[in-house]
């Protein structure tokens, strides 16, 4: 699920308030595809990797812990660390898209749209 949330950015439009742009007329969907290829640049492999890396890690100490009071230390660390690992991934998934839609954000104010959103 984490990996298909790399390339939502190209999806993401903001709003725009037309009242109070003063960016051109017509350039909208022009504006909008190359901020959002723009986006698509951010990279967002390291930090899922990082996220996922550090997810394992804690997941594998309280999996170890509580799979040593039910007597099976190896299976609780398997557990933990794999649910760690996803939950890692999905936190760095979620904010990878965050900092493209922020990109998106800033690139279609400096082309002159009111951004609401």
């Amino acid at each position: 699920m984490t990996f298909a949330m790399a390339g939502c950015a190209s999806g993401y439009r903001p709003v725009i308030d037309p009242q109070t742009s003063k960016a051109p007329p017509g350039y909208y969907d022009r504006d909008i595809a190359y901020c959002q290829n723009l986006a698509d640049q951010v990279p967002t492999g390291n930090e899922m990797a990082s996220n996922a890396l550090g997810g394992a890690a804690l997941g594998a100490i309280a999996g170890g812990i509580i799979g040593s009071f039910s007597g099976n230390f190896g299976s609780g660390l398997a557990a933990g660390a794999g649910l760690g690992a996803a939950g890692g991934a999905a936190r760095g998934g979620v904010s990878a898209e965050a900092e493209k839609r922020r990109v998106i954000d800033n690139c279609m104010r400096n082309r002159g749209y009111s951004v609401l959103s």
